[in-house]
């Protein structure tokens, strides 16, 4: 991400925990739930990107009030500093949980699904982002302030050493109902660092949110024969045809000028439509 915005003439400082790989730019050692070093580190910037948090899912009660402390927290002092400089634009990292991923015991009223689609978040992770939009919202009117949310779908990288690798994608299509989870949905790195620019430049005022995901899902099969195998009693509407994701960005393509550029095909160097003629003959 700080490569992306150096790249297009930004000047970046970095706040993290822990030291990055590469430094690209200055860096402060922080806990973004300390809010003095927070307010401290932010002297003198123009625009704040925030997406310190765990993104770890909950495995149980206590790791959802774990997340929940530590996200909303840092997020708060994230706002609440850029507030007090006097700062005007914040991009920050939502999800796409608030869907209401994982989608195990649930499902979603109607596939695909864009930003007018009610909450349901189910878990500590999840209601912590769904708390964060109510506080981008509230502070954007109180200190005139333009907050953009962005709603991310599975990040991957191109990199087979990561957790969230493409390289990891053909192992899931044996299984119809893996990654059923979030509806089979992901979003490449490059494309979110991308999303993020566009946010800080967009003529945009209040507060925001946007689904950003890849435009096909990870699997080989028609989008709809995977909803009519795992959750037959969703709502199919028309426009989910082919291999299309079941996050509908339009909002992001309108507002931001965005677009999707990357496919895990394009990574992974496989025509998922060949592939699947070549299995059903």
């Amino acid at each position: 991400m700080i490569q992306e915005l150096l790249d297009h003439g930004f000047q970046c400082r970095n706040l993290d925990v822990k030291p990055p790989r590469a430094p690209l730019c200055d860096f402060v050692p922080l806990d973004m739930c300390d809010y003095g070093a927070v307010f401290d580190a932010m002297a003198g910037c123009d625009a704040v990107v925030h997406f310190a948090g765990d993104p770890r899912p909950d495995e149980e009660h206590f790791a959802a009030a774990d997340r929940f402390a530590n996200n909303t927290v840092a997020l708060f002092n994230a706002f609440n500093a850029a507030a007090a400089h006097g700062i005007k634009r914040v991009v920050w990292a939502s999800s796409e949980t608030i869907f209401g991923h994982p989608f195990v015991t649930n499902q979603p009223p109607e596939v695909p699904m864009d930003e007018t689609a009610a909450p349901a978040p189910q878990t500590g992770y999840a209601i912590s982002k769904a708390v964060s939009e109510t506080i981008a919202e509230q502070m954007a009117a109180l200190h005139d302030m333009t907050f953009i949310g962005l709603r991310l779908s599975n990040v991957l990288y191109d990199d087979p050493s990561a957790d969230a690798a493409f390289q990891k994608i053909p192992g899931y299509w044996s299984d119809l109902s893996c990654r059923k989870f979030n509806l089979w949905g992901y979003v490449h790195i490059r494309d979110v660092t991308r999303a993020v620019r566009l946010a800080l430049e967009a003529n945009l005022t209040g507060a925001e949110v946007f689904s950003i995901a890849a435009s096909d899902t990870i699997m080989r099969q028609p989008s709809r024969a995977l909803v009519a195998a795992v959750m037959p009693d969703a709502t199919v509407l028309p426009a989910l045809t082919g291999r299309t994701a079941m996050l509908d960005c339009a909002k992001a393509r309108a507002m931001l000028g965005w677009e999707p550029e990357y496919s895990w095909q394009d990574v992974l160097g496989i025509d998922a439509n060949a592939s699947s003629k070549k299995e059903l003959l």
